[in-house]
This record gives C-alpha cells, sequence and structure tokens, in this order.
C-alpha cells in the first residue's frame, strides 16, 4: 500500500480552533455567576441540609435553586441534588407546592410514626457522639481510631455458636 503523501498544511489544535458566536455566548454566561437575591436553608434532623436560592441569570430572567446536602459518612464527600425552578413555571410549581402543603395538613404524619423517627434519629445522634469521644480519646492517647468491629453471637449470649457437622468426609 502506497504512503499517503503529507499535507503541507500543519495539524491543528482542536483547542486553537476558532468557536462561533453561540458558544462565546454560552462561555460568557457560565463564567458570569448568577447573582443571588435571597437564600434561605435548614439543617435537618438527618444528615440532610436543604436549602433555596433565588437567582437572577445574565438576561435578568429570575429561577429557584433547590439543593438537598447530604455528607456521605463513609468518604466524608457531600452529595448535592439541585432542582431549578425558572420564572414562567413559578405560579405553577408553587400552586403544587401549596396544594401539597395542604394535603400534607389534612393527613399528618401518625403520632406512632413520629415517636419511631424521634426515637431513631435520637439513637443515631447516640451512636455519633459516642463515636466521636472514642476518635477523641485514641486521638488524646496518641492512637488512631479503630472502626468499632460486629459483636459475634458467642460474645452477646456467652454461648459459643453451633456448628453444622460436615458434608461428605
Amino acid at each position: 500500500m502506497p504512503a499517503k503523501p503529507s499535507s503541507s498544511r500543519p495539524t491543528e489544535n482542536p483547542r486553537a480552533v476558532p468557536t462561533t458566536g453561540r458558544a462565546n455566548a454560552r462561555s460568557s454566561a457560565a463564567k458570569q455567576e448568577a447573582k443571588i437575591l435571597f437564600q434561605k436553608y435548614f439543617k435537618s434532623v438527618g444528615p440532610r441540609t436543604y436549602a433555596a436560592q433565588l437567582k437572577e441569570a445574565g438576561n435578568g430572567n429570575h429561577f429557584l435553586v433547590l439543593t438537598e446536602g447530604k455528607r456521605d459518612p463513609v468518604t466524608n464527600e457531600v452529595k448535592k441534588l439541585k432542582l431549578f425552578v425558572y420564572s414562567e413555571d413559578f405560579n405553577a410549581f408553587f400552586r403544587m407546592l401549596h396544594d401539597t402543603a395542604q394535603f400534607i395538613k389534612a393527613h399528618p404524619v401518625s403520632p406512632e410514626i413520629k415517636m419511631r423517627r424521634m426515637r431513631y434519629w435520637a439513637k443515631k445522634e447516640a451512636e455519633q457522639a459516642t463515636a466521636a469521644r472514642v476518635a477523641a480519646e485514641a486521638a488524646a492517647a496518641g492512637q488512631a481510631a479503630k472502626p468499632a468491629r460486629p459483636v459475634s453471637p458467642a460474645k452477646v449470649t456467652g454461648k459459643a455458636p453451633q456448628r453444622r457437622p460436615a458434608r461428605g468426609r
């Protein structure tokens, strides 16, 4: 197979290729941060934080950003989920939220469920406080905190676990 003749034109860097005006508008809009007009957040009972921000885009349009942030206990990384609602949808969106709130008020969670949730989060807080205390004591003693091991049934009951007879031996 004959070799292809080399081009006299140098190869172009794909990053140096000129962009269209539309792409430039998009990149400049991305650089310009939306102006925050209002923001409010609250920390949930559990590991979540919820936030609402009303922002103004570069073109003057308003939009609402609802964010749920949750810290991963293993990696300690905050994972965020965002929902954007634009001004043309505000009326329908807030009507939907209002109707949902009315339903929740008319059909509240039962007291048993509320108590179960309260006990669950109280237990989680106690576990976290204990883990933090153990880690602080270990750090004070100059040791690295060891992860908790699961307790074997023999340690809980005081009896050795029953073993199954070996098969085919």
